[in-house]
């Protein structure tokens, strides 16, 4: 094909002309010759053909898929794979149509349109793949922090003829309405692929968008997309996003607490082994951590039709549903009460050595120095916790996740002195001392160097915050700079539902990475009757990876069920 002959469409000077009105005046064009634009809930503008030669769009989407090499882009935002920029590759059908749309007629038209002064040297452009089960979550590509940045974002599609236009193939382009503080709370609009279509719109502090969950699964959502750059306009001043109310331990009565906990982790030795394994990589499970009859109770209790659910927004930040307490059936009620005593506290503190309840001192900072931790923190439970017999604490009851040795970047020494056997007393043992007066008096009847130590120690307010979550597909959390929660150290407990069939591939795991980094640390599977305890530093972010539309194939309902606190010394 000779180099001269013009692959897009014609754009006359009356359709411009006519597209330009809409475009400042805010006006809706359904249809001008298979273009339209609309301005809610932002401008976006639609053109269809984009290509006149149908015999180059095909052999455009065979030359990308036979010869770019594309890698996968895994994270709390999306799931799909993506090339590296375009803008210098040679392939022949690629380079003619890049430049024709992006250096040559194209850019010339959008700024008329747009009436806004694009460069003709910054442009970002890759191909995109999406295949079964991909997405894109909730953002709004607004990354400027320059004078001059992303302004028109733009996707050319190269799916299938047969896409459908139902939506039964997924991939959406779905647009939000944002609420006074420029967070969008609802989807108002959805556009599906087309091939050989064109969708851009301008890049804003409302632009929130997303590439719904790909539903074929034999079908690959291809594009070519990226931004045109230009002067951007001011960012928004958004109101800061409140913390959550922290609350405090309520009471229980000891029958209740021990009619729910298994009793092997009730035993002070226990809790000493479960403690000497914590402090090594700050995270553990427990396995059949609750009376099975009891558990049983809950996961049926939680898929009652008397329980109501509220989506917990805006998606920019998480989508998943809460119980609303007060509908909350008898059985489920007692587990939190339970989960949020003064006896849970200090169970935890004795597991973890943290000071989560408020007899529990807190470490000292010279105590958690990198500097006096030795390797011998490291070691093993004693034979004398590891062969207990079935009814007591043993490593198939407690597992360390597999995916992590150490979360935290620096170790906590979590007791001053290790017992002749070589354990570390549990909490509980060492805090005694603090109520032994006839012991911690010396001969003189003056305070001991004990309880002169133990006099001089800050003592925690501990709270926390619970929610009973409900994950279908569609659920999902994301990291966001301005979390509150994730700037304090904090112990998370994670108990889950309903997840017998549960596997990877359904998403609903929670990642834990470190901050500016793509590594995962760790990562916690829903798991029935196990109690997950994670501790997490300022460093340490978390999100709850999508749940795609498999998790249908493996539950009855579509649900699978979690009741996550997060506990705070």
């Amino acid at each position: 094909m000779p180099e001269s002959v013009n692959l897009l469409r014609e754009f006359d000077d009356t359709i411009i002309e006519k597209l330009q009105e809409s475009y400042s005046s805010r006006s809706k064009i359904d249809d001008l010759m298979g273009i339209s634009i609309s301005h809610e809930p932002f401008t976006h503008c639609i053109i269809q053909n984009l290509v006149s030669d149908q015999n180059f769009v095909n052999e455009l989407s065979s030359e990308i898929l036979s010869k770019l090499k594309y890698r996968q882009k895994n994270n709390d935002l999306y799931q799909f794979h993506q090339t590296q920029d375009l803008g210098k590759n040679k392939s022949k059908n690629l380079s003619k149509f890049r430049d024709q749309f992006l250096y040559g007629q194209f850019l010339e038209v959008l700024k008329k349109i747009t009436n806004i002064d694009l460069s003709s040297t910054k442009i970002d452009v890759t191909s995109s793949k999406y295949e079964f089960s991909d997405y894109l979550l909730c953002h709004d590509d607004n990354i400027n922090q320059d004078k001059h940045g992303r302004r028109i974002a733009f996707i050319y599609y190269l799916v299938p003829e047969d896409w459908s236009q139902n939506g039964s193939d997924g991939g959406n382009l779905d647009l939000f309405r944002v609420d006074e503080n420029y967070e969008p709370v609802e989807i108002v609009k959805s556009l599906i692929p087309k091939r050989n279509s064109l969708a851009f719109f301008e890049v804003s502090d409302s632009s929130f968008h997303q590439v719904a969950q790909i539903l074929s699964k034999n079908k690959t959502r291809l594009s070519i997309n990226g931004w045109f750059h230009g002067p951007v306009n001011p960012r928004a001043n958004k109101k800061i996003q409140l913390p959550p109310e922290l609350k405090s331990y309520d009471s229980v009565e000891p029958d209740t607490f021990f009619d729910w906990i298994t009793e092997r982790y009730l035993k002070p030795l226990n809790q000493t082994g479960i403690q000497m394994k914590f402090s090594s990589s700050s995270e553990i499970k427990l396995n059949k951590f609750f009376h099975q009859e009891k558990y049983d109770q809950v996961n049926k209790a939680l898929s009652s039709e008397n329980v109501k659910w509220i989506r917990k927004g805006p998606y920019n930040r998480h989508n998943y549903e809460i119980a609303d307490n007060q509908s909350l059936p008898v059985v489920v009620k007692e587990l939190l009460k339970v989960l949020t005593s003064d006896f849970m506290g200090l169970t935890l503190s004795n597991m973890t050595g943290l000071a989560l309840h408020p007899t529990v001192p807190k470490t000292r900072s010279d105590e958690t120095d990198s500097d006096s931790y030795s390797e011998d923190d490291d070691e093993e439970p004693s034979e004398e916790i590891e062969n207990q017999d079935d009814n007591e604490f043993s490593d198939s009851d407690s597992e360390i996740l597999p995916e992590l040795t150490t979360m935290s970047p620096s170790k906590r020494k979590l007791s001053e002195s290790e017992e002749n056997d070589g354990s570390k007393p549990c909490c509980s043992s060492s805090l005694n001392k603090k109520f032994k007066n006839d012991e911690d008096l010396n001969e003189n009847g003056q305070k001991s160097d004990i309880q002169s130590n133990e006099s001089e120690r800050e003592y925690g307010n501990p709270k926390y915050n619970c929610e009973i979550r409900r994950w279908k597909p569609g659920s999902y959390t994301l990291i966001t700079d301005d979390d509150d929660e994730i700037k304090k150290e904090a112990l998370d407990l994670m108990v889950y539902f309903g997840c017998q069939n549960w596997h990877s591939g359904c998403g609903g795991n929670v990642s834990y990475i470190a901050r500016d980094e793509d590594t995962e640390l760790l990562t916690v599977n829903p798991e029935e009757n196990c109690l997950a305890l994670v501790f997490r530093d300022k460093e340490t972010l978390r999100f709850t990876k999508f749940v795609n539309s498999r998790l249908t194939e493996m539950t009855s309902n579509g649900y699978f069920y979690e009741i996550y606190i997060v506990y705070y010394e």
